[in-house]
């Protein structure tokens, strides 16, 4: 049984996308678990699976992907500084700190990036505003490398010239992130669909993941836990290229002209 054979066989049964999962570092750790288990290929892990019940729960995680970048789709960050962050504010009063959660934040590009645009753009105009900021992963290879907050120079393709100058210190092959930026996020090791969940936020990052990656009763349950952990009124940012369609549509409502923002309705 080839990879691709597995995948259209077992992600179905577990709420996945099969197609998005077809890479090179899904497949290395699914082998690794046959390794770990004294199995031998695709076939016997099937078959494992499909009888041992308890291996199931943890089959996305073990394929999660882990690739991301600085300022992915910067027009939607773009949209992010100049349009949906100054409404959201608009309705907090000004001594109330503003609470945002990068869910699935792989090596901190996310969270870092938000964070440069709070710098930016909000905290000039809103100087005693702060911001509590927590990004969560699964991986702990990626929140170690979110913590050291160096990077290739693939991963700032997207940044502007002038945020690059502000943020970023060049180190031999490594761009550095300044302290300011990594002062202001918290990383902390979660599962989005298992661990108490951040609450009372006003923004939730959650960018190709469940939208992307999940099908189904899965799709189903994260979008609620992503609702529970906004307040009403809270946004909710995907990928820009992303949708939200029914059952998803019911908890959340499009920002008109803005893709890749839902409001919480409720």
């Amino acid at each position: 049984m080839t990879f691709d054979r597995f995948l259209q066989q077992i992600a179905p049964l577990q709420g996945l996308a099969w197609r998005k999962y077809r890479r090179r570092s899904a497949r290395h750790r699914v082998e690794a678990r046959i390794r770990e288990l004294g199995l031998h290929g695709f076939e016997a892990y099937f078959d494992h699976l499909r009888y041992h019940p308890e291996e199931r729960p943890g089959l996305a995680d073990l394929m999660r992907v882990t690739v991301t970048r600085f300022f992915r789709e910067r027009e939607q960050w773009r949209t992010l500084a100049e349009t949906v962050l100054p409404a959201v504010i608009a309705g907090k009063p000004e001594a109330e700190a503003f609470r945002a959660w990068s869910a699935g934040c792989c090596g901190g590009e996310e969270p870092y990036t938000l964070a440069m645009v709070w710098l930016e753009s909000i905290a000039p105009l809103h100087p005693g505003r702060a911001l509590d900021l927590i990004a969560t992963d699964i991986d702990q290879a990626s929140l170690e490398r979110a913590a050291a907050a160096r990077y290739e120079s693939s991963s700032l393709h997207e940044v502007p010239p002038d945020s690059r100058a502000r943020f970023f210190t060049r180190e031999n092959r490594l761009w550095s992130v300044a302290g300011e930026v990594k002062g202001v996020v918290r990383l902390e090791r979660r599962n989005l669909m298992s661990d108490p969940l951040p609450l009372g936020m006003d923004l939730v990052l959650c960018r190709y993941l469940a939208f992307t990656y999940y099908r189904g009763e899965r799709l189903l349950a994260a979008t609620l836990r992503l609702r529970e952990a906004l307040r009403p009124g809270g946004v909710l940012m995907v990928g820009r290229k992303e949708q939200l369609s029914a059952p998803a549509s019911a908890f959340f409502e499009r920002w008109p002209g803005c893709d890749g923002f839902y409001r919480r309705k409720g």
